[in-house]
């Protein structure tokens, strides 16, 4: 099931690029600059990270409340981009510490227009289980500044008020098309957030 979903996944994001183009060699954005940190004086994942590439040059999640005490829950993370140029699709992989906190099945991403969700997929758990989810444009590429969508996370059937989840954006990805995309790391990103962190 779940190669069938990265199957779809490609497929949907290869289909909405159009003709593809060979991805440029080296780092992303010609190096670029170091994600921001977290709050001073902390090991904390920030909520913004510089990037300086080709079709973007910065990504951040919108501050929020990141808390919750029981199972069901939603937990909004808005994600936003500035900088973007000929963006046609993009994509996110998070991971989820302890993972099991989280409903999978409960969780969904919508992305904000013209970027559209691949049909009936929004998330899907990739081998070693992070969570991949993003969206293509099928019609106009991007330009300039403007939310991406909202993830929607919900909290597990066992979640109580004491629980923590560290959701750490492990990769980033951005372009024209699936071949030809500015690519990031999670030591590149260094984001995310803390649920019911302090």
């Amino acid at each position: 099931m779940k190669s069938r979903l990265a199957t779809l996944f490609c497929l949907f994001a290869v289909a909405a690029c159009g003709t593809d183009t060979p991805k440029e060699a080296g780092v992303p954005g010609g190096g670029g600059l170091p994600a921001l940190p977290g709050p001073p004086g902390s090991d904390a994942l920030g909520l913004e990270a510089q990037l300086d590439g080709r079709y973007i040059k910065s990504i951040r999640i919108e501050e929020g409340e990141f808390t919750a005490n029981g199972p069901g829950q939603e937990i909004p993370l808005t994600f936003a981009a500035q900088g973007m140029s000929n963006v046609k699709q993009f994509e996110f992989r998070l991971e989820i510490d302890p993972v099991d906190a989280l409903s999978f099945e409960g969780s969904s991403f919508e992305p904000v227009q013209p970027f559209i969700a691949p049909p009936g997929f929004s998330i899907e758990v990739m081998e070693g289980g992070q969570w991949r989810t993003g969206a293509a444009s099928v019609s106009e590429a991007k330009e300039g500044n403007d939310t991406l969508g909202i993830l929607k996370l919900v909290t597990g059937d066992r979640f109580s008020a004491g629980d923590k989840v560290q959701i750490r954006v492990a990769f980033f990805s951005m372009g024209p098309s699936f071949s030809d995309r500015d690519d990031y790391s999670a030591e590149d990103l260094n984001m995310g957030v803390v649920v019911n962190g302090e």
